[in-house]
C-alpha cells in the first residue's frame, strides 16, 4: 500500500497534468477502496459498486482537496459516505420491491382458469421487476401513488417534494412502466394464443 506522501504526489500528478498520473493514481487507490468498502458493505459486489463511486468522487472532486487533511482520510471519508449512501438505496429498493410484491400478491384477484393465473403471476412479476428499475424518485412517487393508492398531493407532502414536481415523475414512472411493458408483451403472457 502507498503511503499518504506517495499518494499526495500522485494528486499533485494530476492536477499538474502528467501523462498517466490518473491511471496511477487509480490504480493505487482502487485495492484500498475496495477494502474499505468491503468492510462497509460485507458484499464484494457492492464494494466495486461503491469503489467505482468513490474512485469517480474523489478524481471529480481533486480540486477541491486542500491538504488539510491526510488524503487517506479524505478518502477513507468519501469512501464511507458512498457505502452509506449505496445501502440506504439498496434497502429502499428492497422494500420497495417487498412492498410491490406484497401489494400484488395480496391485491390479485382469485381465477379460475389455470391460464389466466398464469398470465396474471407473469404480469405481477415483470411490474415488480419494473418498479425496481424504475429511477428512485420516478420508484418512490409510483409505489405511493400507484401501488399504496395515496393521492398525489398526499405524496408530495410525505416526500417534501412540489405536488408539480410530483405529476411529472409519476407521468415519467407510468410512461416509463407503460413503454417497458408494451415492449415486453411475451413477459406477461398477454401475447400468446389460447
Amino acid at each position: 500500500m502507498l503511503s499518504d506522501r506517495e499518494i499526495l504526489e500522485l494528486v499533485e500528478g494530476v492536477r499538474q497534468g502528467e501523462r498517466g498520473a490518473l491511471e496511477r493514481l487509480a490504480g493505487a487507490l482502487r485495492p484500498l477502496v475496495c477494502r474499505w468498502a468491503l468492510v462497509m458493505t460485507g458484499d464484494p459486489d457492492d464494494a466495486e459498486d461503491v469503489a467505482q463511486v468513490v474512485l469517480m468522487k474523489t478524481l471529480d472532486s481533486l480540486a477541491s482537496f486542500d491538504g488539510r487533511a491526510r488524503v487517506t482520510s479524505w478518502i477513507y471519508r468519501i469512501t464511507r459516505n458512498a457505502s452509506l449512501d449505496h445501502q440506504r438505496v439498496r434497502r429502499q429498493e428492497q422494500r420497495l420491491a417487498e412492498k410491490a410484491k406484497w401489494l400484488a400478491e395480496s391485491q390479485a384477484p382469485e381465477l379460475e382458469d389455470p391460464l389466466d393465473d398464469l398470465e396474471m403471476k407473469r404480469t405481477l412479476r415483470l411490474i415488480r421487476t419494473l418498479v425496481t428499475e424504475l429511477p428512485m424518485t420516478q420508484r418512490e412517487v409510483f409505489d405511493l401513488v400507484d401501488l399504496q393508492g395515496l393521492r398525489p398531493a398526499e405524496a408530495a407532502r410525505l416526500l417534501k417534494m412540489n405536488p408539480n414536481t410530483l405529476r411529472v415523475h409519476l407521468l415519467r414512472a407510468r410512461r416509463r412502466m407503460r413503454k417497458e411493458m408494451l415492449a415486453r408483451p411475451g413477459e406477461t403472457g398477454s401475447g400468446e394464443k389460447r
